[in-house]
């Protein structure tokens, strides 16, 4: 005869779950809205780094999701992963960060530039009186020019960028 014995109770956490101070990396990726792959390139690159590993997966601080918004805002600046990556370095102190900035900034410039000359160009394009655009002496000479200077030809048209504050 057996007694009537209390039901065994176990609290064990489904594989979807994660403790309440910390994400999957599934849960981050929801949260941040980039995809696991892009997280799984950041924290191979050292941008971002999880918190713990149990049984092969993934655990982040839920500070990791303000990280990921860093990361993507810089790249939508124009930062490379590389460059966020050195921004973010231990050893960039705040002349090196003004540095790495500045740099940028003359890129920006630069590409902006060259982008007014395409821009130009291409409107060039649109209004050409010539019958086809292919055959307008200008845009035989550009590619003369181009072949001549091996070159992007919008930098062979580009002034120098003035005005970037270093």
């Amino acid at each position: 005869f057996h007694r009537a014995s209390k039901p065994l109770q176990v609290h064990l956490k489904s594989m979807g779950e994660s403790e309440p101070d910390l994400l999957t990396i599934g849960e981050l990726a929801e949260q941040a809205g980039v995809a696991t792959s892009a997280l799984r390139y950041y924290e191979e690159l050292g941008l971002l780094e999880p918190d713990e590993r149990r049984s092969r997966r993934r655990y982040y601080r839920r500070s990791a999701v303000e990280a990921v918004g860093t990361i993507l805002f810089l790249r939508d600046v124009g930062l490379t992963l590389t460059e966020i990556g050195q921004l973010r370095s231990s050893s960039a102190d705040r002349p090196a960060r003004r540095a790495l900035l500045a740099a940028k900034l003359e890129e920006l410039a630069r590409k902006a530039v060259e982008i007014s000359v395409a821009r130009d160009a291409l409107n060039h394009g649109l209004d050409c009186p010539a019958p086809d655009i292919l055959t307008c002496p200008n845009f035989i000479a550009g590619v003369h020019e181009r072949l001549t200077a091996r070159v992007p030809w919008t930098q062979l048209q580009s002034p120098p960028p003035s005005g970037v504050r270093t």
